[in-house]
């Protein structure tokens, strides 16, 4: 029985023991945590120093070529084989022929009116020989130099009202401008390029039949482009003639253009101003998709910062000088995708580089820049 007993009050000796060495240890992590619960974080920080900083708005839109010349027929005919294909891709020198139409027939036709031209001159010049004497010699010359093969030079200048009337009644002045017109109709048998570039449409083939006004295709230029955007039209009173414009093409090349034309109204619709943009460069597209900045100015005493750092769209956290958060009001000016220009931060002052979760108004920190 005795023994029974002492095993029992050891039992709750050690049951004591151990109740008092526990609230030792909890009551010495306790006095641990209370004598550490202010925090120190370590955190990036950007130093305000303002400035004058661009602003610009992104927009889109498709290169055109500024030179772009759709190809009809004037006459009538079969369409020859030429020493360049007629097809898409086809590129051509300025001055090169395009398009050829067979002209036989209506080459003949101004032949023959130029024969009759240098009949009617020959039959007049007896005449003039004996009534203009002075100014023989000048017609004597153009008869001899004549060529039905070649387009009718000008014919002399008459130096009388006489000589004038004389030449007129003769039908001399009728059939030389017949003449002219016949041989400006024969060079809309040729269609040559105005400039050098590129055939991006073709629709006929050689030997095919060609009607008066049908299409025969696309011709542009391939070096000079313009793009067509829209800018909001608060923006309106900055947009201004000549500034450059850069532009990052799909196959990765920068290019400078310029602003030539801003249009004087507003759509109705979107609210935005039609902006023209031109560019030169070999190394761009027809139909290319673009996506430009247009540029609006400057703006002065500002700080450009990442729009994660904004809070409200008021308010940025920065380091007060005992080393804690704090709360400041800005006043934003300008957004983009990624940044936001502000106004109201004062030189020197340290704001946080990154956003951290979590922080607040009094927050303790240690900068680790």
């Amino acid at each position: 029985m005795k023994r029974k007993f002492l095993s029992i009050l050891s039992g709750i000796v050690v049951l004591l023991v151990t109740y008092y060495i526990s609230n030792l240890i909890i009551n010495k992590e306790t006095e641990s945590y209370n004598n550490n619960t202010i925090i120190t974080h370590s955190v990036r920080t950007i130093e305000i120093e303002n400035s004058s900083n661009p602003i610009s708005v992104k927009v889109n839109g498709r290169l055109s070529s500024k030179y772009k010349l759709n190809l009809f027929s004037e006459v009538q005919g079969t369409l020859n084989d030429n020493y360049k294909k007629f097809k898409v891709g086809q590129s051509y020198k300025k001055g090169e022929a395009i398009i050829r139409i067979n002209s036989k027939e209506f080459l003949a036709t101004v032949k023959q009116n130029r024969s009759q031209l240098q009949n009617m001159i020959a039959s007049v010049l007896p005449d003039i020989k004996l009534d203009f004497k002075k100014n023989y010699k000048n017609w004597e010359l153009y008869f001899k130099s004549f060529d039905v093969e070649k387009n009718t030079k000008t014919l002399p200048k008459s130096l009388s009202d006489k000589e004038k009337f004389y030449l007129v009644g003769k039908g001399l002045m009728a059939q030389y401008f017949k003449i002219k017109n016949l041989e400006e109709r024969l060079s809309k048998y040729t269609i040559s390029a105005p400039y050098d570039g590129t055939l991006i449409e073709a629709y006929s083939t050689e030997g095919s039949l060609i009607l008066t006004g049908q299409k025969l295709g696309t011709y542009i230029n391939t070096n000079v482009f313009e793009l067509e955007v829209a800018v909001p039209s608060k923006y309106g009173n900055q947009l201004e003639i000549g500034k450059e414009v850069l532009f990052t093409s799909t196959f990765n090349t920068k290019h400078t253009g310029k602003i030539i034309r801003v249009n004087k109204s507003i759509d109705n619709n979107s609210q935005s101003i039609r902006l023209f943009v031109e560019f030169k460069s070999e190394n761009l597209k027809d139909g290319m998709y673009s996506e430009v900045y247009i540029p609006l100015g400057n703006i002065d005493d500002s700080f450009s910062l990442s729009r994660s750092l904004l809070i409200n769209d008021s308010f940025i956290y920065y380091i007060k000088d005992n080393m804690t958060i704090g709360i400041f009001n800005v006043n934003p000016i300008f957004y983009d995708d990624e940044t936001v220009i502000v106004k109201g931060l004062e030189n020197g002052m340290n704001i946080l580089k990154t956003y951290i979760p979590g922080v607040y108004d009094g927050m303790k920190v240690k900068i680790v820049n």
